[in-house]
């Protein structure tokens, strides 16, 4: 393609965010595998929380992230859980992301002390799975997420591109 002026899409065609879902994500201790040819491993399982927005829910206490830590480079986030909606529909959902910050402030979010989430880029990509015909139009779409870190849990505010 030129750069030609013409060669941009229409503006109807340019992607848009629409807020969906808030996802509030309890967390217990993190379960150390250790160093790594790739980094720290560790395991950090869900334990609770709530859906809201477009869909209320439940997180059900099945679930965890799979991180990969490094001072060096950014923390790569691999989440796995499900919830439940209040009228009982279940919802898989993978979320993969990276949370960046500088090497001291990545050392306060590894050892769970509080963080400024303005010291802090966290951003994902969650999936949706389900088996509920109502909720299919999560599974139609790209969703991106912005997160902040709390010490025993995440908040996920997430997005639809529209």
């Amino acid at each position: 393609m030129g750069t030609d002026s013409t060669d941009r899409l229409p503006d109807d065609l340019v992607p848009t965010l629409e807020h969906v879902l808030d996802l509030e994500i309890e967390v217990e201790e993190p379960i150390e595998i250790g160093e790594t040819g790739n980094g720290q491993r560790r395991i950090i399982p869900i334990v609770d929380g709530t859906v809201s927005g477009r869909i209320e829910g439940t997180i059900i206490p099945a679930g965890a992230d799979y991180q990969l830590f490094r001072v060096d480079r950014p923390t790569e986030l691999v989440a796995k859980y499900a919830f439940e909606t209040d009228d009982g529909s279940r919802v898989y959902v993978e979320n993969r992301g990276i949370r960046a910050a500088s090497p001291e402030t990545k050392e306060r979010l590894r050892d769970g002390e509080p963080v400024d989430s303005e010291e802090v880029y966290f951003q994902s990509t969650p999936r949706f799975e389900t088996a509920d015909p109502d909720l299919e139009w999560l599974t139609e779409r790209i969703f991106v997420a912005a997160g902040i870190r709390r010490p025993k849990g995440v908040k996920l505010a997430v997005y639809a591109v529209e």
